[in-house]
């Protein structure tokens, strides 16, 4: 064997040591990237796949330098690496939150106070994709129709989950690749530089794997879900890693293909270009939104890799793209939240052209002031990175920083709306001031704030705090339905029972017959799913729901139930089917009493909203379309010859003379444009109880 040959593993094994070098290339690619995220956001209104090659080359250099220490013997050091890291990365974060905050006090509604603290809050913790995961699959959650200023830091917050995970997979790579070579030690260097790299690849190559197949299940049964899931997401840093593994081996082989190689530097370049082409166009071809991050987001992954793999570019290597790729942090930071609340200010739903320009130019000048005033200088700060427990203080008092007010003014909203609830007696009538006869307190503050006014909107949805299990099983029905199922003992589980039945609209409707069943202490059951009213919404999972909750009302055959017997839609028709009324009859046969609920009608417009837009003309918040269904006569009207069935309409009390305003008696009538408020429905307790006293109906 000749010595060149024999010398060849060694210099195959070593190669992976030698001096790194700055790929301009790769740090080009990573500011085409978040160019084309900022371009595709503010212009088409699409997703680029930008984002996901942001991942990809996070995952890339941070795969490397592990590596390299696992081979050199060092320790994986994860908390000077975790400590390193979020020193850099949370300050920006931090100046950006409280700038989307800042904007949002100074020109949005007070309604978008809490939702946005909650944001902010999310975000600040890194886990912005699993709060907006909860707000997707949340029926209560606020409108997402207008899309959240932080809602960009899904990716970020990913990013930071993996870069906590990912030390954490190599210092266990690390222990059990020790544990082996002690049994099992290696014959020289050669062999424990390649136990490493294999090892890594191995690894990594598992878990990418088992990401991928997850992402695609995901993506085919709740793309929603999958598109913001870091395990679904994972296979993206995992790829990333399996690059940075890999790349070293090609190079060795193939020289030409070194990424510092002169060699076939024109094909080498041409075909870097059809990758930079090939990601450059997918947002043009591919609804990457509906589609992501499946099977399909190997596309531009598989582009960055090929660009990578080329190793030369000189337009990725231009001064512009260098430039890029130093602001890209702060050019994804600062692009989407100045896009949205821009939107939301003008109130339009797309910047035209000349906008789109203007926006793109002030993201770039605002990512160069967060570069140069808040990202360099934590990235170049000697004294907090030369010590590991440093640059860890940094980074909790970085996030304390932002915390500390975000979760300040959270608690004093809370404050706020219990000050104003625990004297509602006194300040907010609600309903109360439509009747007749109604006084008002003599020591009622005429400056008292709103109950609970747009900055509580949050908390308005109603519901019971107890199981159903031991009510059901007591009465000898299914016990396996708590997913809509919720219940309020106020006695023996077996006494006397009051059943909802219905969607958001009977949920929220009622704390009106509530206070009236605390005198009888009788007990509560909420048999509720959002978007199913009973016999109108047939489709399969609303079908199934409205037979499970006839079986159970029919087994525990309750002293009455509460329904929407008649439904209107996004058009204001009021409606009633023939499934309903038979369902209404086979309870009466049974004795139970029917609380027979008319459907509230659908505003146009969010009138909290509204109002807030518009604090000198109130005329201009008022919705009259609801005017014909309070004349006109209900169409279940058929059933007033059931002596069991017992009217209740709320509708006159919601919208007086047909009139739908914000607030009545100093009390916030509505969440949103479908729904009111559980501080308004508990004032309409007086109606509640006077309708069902006329009907017939007693306790």
């Amino acid at each position: 064997m000749s010595s060149s040959a024999a010398s060849a593993p060694t210099h195959r094994a070593e190669l992976p040591k030698e001096k790194r070098v700055f790929r301009t290339d790769v740090h080009g690619l990573r500011g085409l990237a978040v160019f084309l995220v900022v371009i595709y956001h503010v212009f088409v209104g699409r997703v680029s796949g930008g984002v996901d090659v942001f991942l990809f080359i996070s995952a890339y250099f941070l795969t490397g330098t592990f590596v390299r220490r696992m081979e050199a013997g060092k320790p994986i050091a994860a908390v000077g690496y975790w400590g390193r890291t979020f020193k850099r990365l949370l300050p920006p974060t931090v100046v950006v939150t409280f700038a989307i905050l800042a904007a949002t006090y100074l020109f949005l509604p007070a309604s978008t106070y809490v939702p946005m603290l909650k944001d902010a809050f999310f975000t600040l913790i890194q886990g912005e994709n699993w709060w907006l995961i909860n707000q997707a699959t949340d029926y209560y959650a606020a409108d997402r129709t207008a899309a959240s200023p932080f809602q960009h830091f899904w990716s970020l917050s990913i990013q930071g989950q993996v870069f906590l995970a990912w030390p954490l997979l190599f210092a266990l790579l690390a222990l059990g690749l020790k544990a082996f070579e002690r049994r099992f030690p290696p014959k020289s260097q050669h062999q424990h530089n390649i136990r490493v790299w294999s090892a890594s690849g191995i690894a990594i190559g598992a878990v990418t794997l088992a990401s991928f197949i997850w992402s695609v299940i995901e993506t085919a049964a709740d793309q929603q879900t999958a598109y913001f899931d870091t395990f679904a997401r994972f296979w993206e840093f995992g790829l990333g890693g399996l690059v940075a593994i890999a790349l070293p081996l090609i190079a060795e082989r193939t020289d030409t293909l070194h990424p510092h190689s002169p060699k076939g530097r024109s094909w080498r370049f041409a075909l870097s270009m059809v990758g930079v082409l090939a990601l450059v166009s997918m947002g043009m071809l591919v609804d990457v939104a509906g589609k992501f991050p499946g099977w399909l987001a190997i596309w531009p992954l598989s582009a960055a890799a090929f660009i990578m793999v080329m190793g030369y570019n000189p337009i990725l290597s231009s001064k512009p793209l260098q430039k890029l790729g130093g602001i890209s942090y702060g050019l994804y930071l600062a692009h989407w939240p100045l896009l949205v609340l821009t939107l939301q200010i003008l109130d339009i739903p797309k910047a035209p052209f000349w906008l789109g320009v203007i926006l793109v130019l002030a993201s770039l000048a605002l990512a160069w002031l967060i570069t140069k005033f808040v990202d360099t200088p934590f990235r170049r700060w000697k004294w907090a990175g030369a010590r590991t427990h440093r640059s860890v203080a940094v980074a909790l008092v970085t996030v304390a920083v932002g915390l500390v007010p975000v979760i300040g003014a959270q608690q004093y909203l809370e404050y706020r709306t219990e000050q104003v609830r625990a004297e509602a007696y006194k300040n907010n009538p609600g309903a109360r001031v439509l009747d007749e006869s109604y006084a008002e307190h003599p020591d009622a503050d005429p400056s008292a704030a709103e109950l609970p006014g747009p900055a509580g909107l949050e908390e308005e949805w109603w519901h019971l705090p107890d199981s159903c299990e031991h009510i059901l099983s007591a009465k000898g029905a299914r016990a396996s339905f708590e997913d809509t199922c919720a219940a309020k003992i106020r006695g023996d589980s077996q006494g006397s029972t009051f059943v909802y039945f219905g969607n958001s609209h009977i949920q929220q409707a009622a704390p009106a017959f509530e206070p009236l069943l605390e005198k009888t202490q009788f007990n509560s059951v909420m048999l509720m799913k959002p978007g199913c009213s009973p016999f109108f919404n047939t489709e399969g999972y609303c079908l199934e729901f409205f037979e499970t909750s006839i079986d159970i009302i029919k087994t525990i055959k309750p002293r009455a139930v509460v329904i929407d017997t008649t439904f209107i839609d996004d058009e204001n028709n009021e409606k009633v089917t023939q499934e309903l009324l038979d369902a209404v009859k086979s309870f009466t046969d049974l004795d139970i009493e029917v609380i027979a609920l008319r459907d509230q009608p659908h505003l146009k417009f969010d009138l909290v909203e509204c109002r807030s837009n518009n604090p000198d003309n109130a005329s201009a918040c008022t919705d009259t379309t609801s005017w014909n269904i309070i004349e006109q006569e209900r169409a279940d009207i058929e059933l007033a010859k059931n002596s069991h069935v017992h009217f209740v309409d709320f509708n006159p009390s919601i919208c007086p003379d047909g009139k739908c305003v914000a607030a009545i008696g100093n009390v916030t009538v509505f969440i949103d444009p479908n729904h009111i408020t559980k501080s308004y429905a508990e004032s309409l307790q007086d109606v509640a109880r006077k309708q069902l006293e006329e009907s017939g109906f007693s306790f």
